[in-house]
């Protein structure tokens, strides 16, 4: 009794997979009828129905997750990083009693940050005009 009650179960879950599948592709049909007639004849009916048994696995969904958490950790460490930078020149830009340069694009090395880590030119001890 619990084998046809497995297999009950089997075929219910099959029948939701079908259902949603057909619902997948036809929101993707109708999203291809939105795009210009050359891009509709490139998706044929196999390649949506293969899309939307892609989508039907959650692997797709677990790849954007991981990839939308890497970004947000980049984003976070990046931002961290610009603060340190921040502060870092604040700080050298407090210890200097010389003249700030004029506005544009100067980079003063003696600021205390290595501009090599931001910038693709290197630092030297004089002030060097950026390369944009």
């Amino acid at each position: 009794m619990e084998r046809y009650a497995g297999a009950l179960e089997e075929v219910a879950d099959g029948a939701r997979q079908q259902e949603r599948h057909y619902q997948l592709l036809s929101a993707l049909q109708s999203l291809v009828k939105e795009l210009p007639s050359s891009f509709q004849q490139r998706l044929s009916y196999t390649t949506l129905s293969d899309l939307a048994l892609a989508l039907l696995d959650g692997t797709v969904f677990e790849i954007v997750q991981g990839l939308l958490e890497i970004q947000h950790l980049t984003e976070k460490s990046l931002y961290n990083q610009r603060l340190r930078l921040q502060n870092e020149h604040r700080g050298a830009q407090g210890q200097r009693d010389e003249v700030p340069p004029p506005r544009g694009r100067r980079l003063p090395a003696a600021l205390g940050i290595c501009a090599a880590r931001l910038l693709p030119w290197e630092c030297s001890e004089k002030t060097e005009t950026a390369p944009f």
